[in-house]
C-alpha cells in the first residue's frame, strides 16, 4: 500500500497529515505506530483527514504510541495550513471527536483556532501515589511525603477538549518527574501536564511572557503543545482575576515554549460567562512524501 502524506511542523511539534478523502485507507494500530516511528517517517502525531464536506472536515488524531487523541491545538493549525495550501480554504470548521473547531488562515505565521471553552474540574481525585490533596478555589494543593522529605505543589485540572493539569507553584519544575508520576497516578487515562515556570513574575507584571514546559500524554516532553498553551492561558486569565491580584482583567497572554511563542486570548462569553479561547500561532510545511507499507 502506497499512501501519500504531507509533513507539517508547528514550532517543533511535527505532524504527518494524510488526506483520506478519496482513497479511504483503513489503518491498523501497528501501521499507525509504524508511520509515527522516527525510523520510518516520524512525527509527534498522525492526523487523518476527510474533506468530503468543506463545512464539516473530519479529523482523527493518533499519538506515537498508537493511542487516539481528543484534540491538538498545534495540529489544528497545521491542518488549516494544509487546507489552505491544498484547497485554498481561508476558514473552515474541523471536527475532532464530533467537536467543532473553527480555524482561520491569516498568514503562515498567524493561524487562529477557536478552541472552545475551558471546563475546570472541581472534584478532588483519589490520592493515588500522592499523600494528601486539598482544594483551594478552583485548584488543588498536593502534599507528598517521600524518603527524603515532605514537599508540595499546586495545580489546576481542566479540560479544553482534552484533559490538562497546570502546575504553577514556584520551583515545581525541579520535581517535574515526580510530579508527572504523581498526577498520572491520579487520572487513570493519563493527563497532559503543563509546568508554568514564571507565574510570580507574570503576576507582578502581566506583560511578561509566560514560560511553559509540557509533558504531553502519549508523546512525552514536547517543544510545543497548543492545547497545553490554551489550557494554561485559560487558567492564568482566571487566576489573575482573583481578589488578591487586584481582580485584573486582561484579554490574552503570550506563552513561550521551547518551539516558540503562542498567543491565547478571550473571545465572547457563553451564557455561563465562560469565555471562548482563541489560540494563535504559526505552522510550516516541510515536505510531501509517500509511505510504503
Amino acid at each position: 500500500m502506497q499512501v501519500p502524506f504531507t509533513k507539517m511542523n508547528s514550532q517543533g511539534n511535527d505532524f504527518i497529515i494524510i488526506d483520506n478523502t478519496v482513497l479511504d485507507y483503513q489503518f491498523s494500530n501497528t501501521q499507525i505506530k509504524s508511520i509515527c516511528a522516527r525510523k520510518t517517517i516520524g512525527c509527534d502525531q498522525l492526523l487523518i483527514l476527510d474533506v468530503k464536506d468543506k463545512n464539516h472536515i473530519g479529523c482523527k488524531i493518533f499519538n506515537q504510541d498508537g493511542s487516539s487523541a481528543e484534540q491538538c491545538g498545534n495540529g489544528l493549525r497545521a491542518i488549516m495550513l494544509f487546507l489552505n495550501r491544498e484547497y485554498r480554504f481561508i476558514s473552515c470548521t474541523i471536527y475532532v471527536n464530533l467537536i467543532p473547531y473553527l480555524a482561520t488562515y491569516i498568514s503562515q505565521n498567524k493561524i487562529q483556532v477557536n478552541m472552545g471553552y475551558a471546563t475546570f474540574i472541581k472534584d478532588i481525585p483519589a490520592s493515588g501515589s500522592c499523600n494528601k490533596i486539598t482544594r483551594d478555589n478552583f485548584f488543588y494543593k498536593v502534599t507528598v511525603n517521600d524518603d527524603e522529605s515532605s514537599w508540595s505543589f499546586l495545580y489546576a485540572y481542566l479540560s479544553v477538549g482534552n484533559p490538562h493539569c497546570i502546575v504553577f507553584s514556584e520551583d515545581s519544575f525541579i520535581y517535574k518527574d515526580k510530579i508527572s508520576n504523581c498526577l498520572n497516578s491520579l487520572y487513570e487515562e493519563g493527563v497532559n501536564i503543563s509546568f508554568i515556570l514564571n507565574l510570580d513574575e507574570f503576576l507582578e507584571e502581566s506583560k511578561t511572557v509566560l514560560e511553559l514546559r509540557v509533558n504531553e500524554r502519549g508523546a512525552g516532553w514536547t517543544k510545543s503543545c497548543g492545547s497545553g498553551a490554551t489550557a494554561t492561558g485559560a487558567f492564568v486569565l482566571r487566576y489573575i482575576s482573583l481578589p488578591q491580584y487586584g481582580l485584573k482583567n486582561i484579554n490574552g497572554v503570550k506563552i513561550r515554549q521551547e518551539g516558540g511563542e503562542l498567543y491565547v486570548e478571550h473571545n465572547a462569553s457563553n451564557s455561563l460567562g465562560e469565555p471562548e479561547l482563541i489560540l494563535c500561532g504559526p505552522s510550516v510545511f516541510e515536505y510531501d512524501g509517500i509511505w510504503n507499507d
